[in-house]
């Protein structure tokens, strides 16, 4: 099979090569952008998603961890690539890098480590919050420039708990039509850690660090966000996310511009 040639995905899934199995293409669809109709571009937690599966696919490992650096910005149709090189392979994991880019401009750095010790036994400390089920919820505010055909359209988000004062929410989040989410749409969905308050919304993510804990039980997540302070004109802060069983699926941790894109200095994020 000819690279390309292929049955589409999920949104977020690139293509691998038919000939190099660490080097995959993907094109940015509608359904992965965010922003005013007139300057749409590829949302951060799709680049990262997009690099998990190209991970998890050319090591045939699962996700243990994946850090990423949000080095550049891209539109709606631009033609990416992104390769795979390990930095170590052993019994029990496997460090590598991806890089996500356009031409010879690097968009996202990721560094990450997959495999883990299936049989070794589990425990989990954090707890979900007492929440009202997704349903029953409220919906959240708005993503700006939600359309049906774009991906703040497609996301579906509950509000259970909002206090600016101490910097928490708990929010039920799903993707429409995607099922439960893997690894990359969890990471995905981690990414809407600057909509937590009400100062950091409308901000841009400098980075993002996913720990995975479970695979998921239910397509809703809930995302339990608390900050942890704002400094220089960034936020700082963690996140969880639970399946609606209580198990915990990630750890996420990430540092964000709060201010909006127009108003920072030429040359930054």
């Amino acid at each position: 099979m000819a690279d390309g040639d292929h049955t589409p995905g999920p949104f977020w899934v690139p293509t691998q090569s038919a000939t190099d199995r660490d080097r995959f293409t993907y094109t940015v669809p509608q359904a992965a952008c965010v922003g005013p109709y007139e300057s749409q571009f590829l949302m951060g937690g799709v680049s990262m998603a997009a690099c998990i599966h190209a991970l998890e696919t050319a090591t045939g490992l699962p996700l243990l961890w994946a850090t990423v650096q949000f080095a550049g910005a891209t539109g709606l149709g631009s033609d990416l690539g992104i390769s795979v090189t390990r930095l170590a392979e052993g019994r029990s994991a496997t460090q590598a890098v991806a890089d996500l880019t356009a031409g010879t401009r690097v968009v996202v750095h990721m560094a990450a480590a997959l495999g883990g010790v299936p049989e070794a036994e589990g425990h989990q400390f954090a707890q979900m919050p007492d929440v009202l089920a997704p349903m029953e919820c409220a919906p959240s505010h708005d993503i700006p420039f939600a359309r049906p055909d774009n991906l703040a359209g497609r996301i579906e988000r509950r509000e259970a708990y909002q206090n600016d004062e101490t910097g928490e929410e708990h929010v039920w989040v799903r993707v429409r039509d995607a099922g439960i989410p893997d690894a990359p749409l969890l990471a995905l969905m981690s990414d809407f850690f600057l909509g937590a308050h009400s100062k950091t919304r409308g901000g841009r993510s400098l980075d993002n660090t996913v720990r995975m804990h479970a695979p998921a039980g239910s397509d809703w997540v809930l995302n339990v966000t608390r900050m942890s302070g704002f400094s220089s004109g960034v936020a700082h802060g963690t996140l969880h996310q639970f399946d609606q069983n209580g198990t915990l699926l990630t750890t996420a941790s990430q540092t964000g511009f709060m201010a909006r894109p127009h108003t920072l200095p030429a040359g930054t994020r």
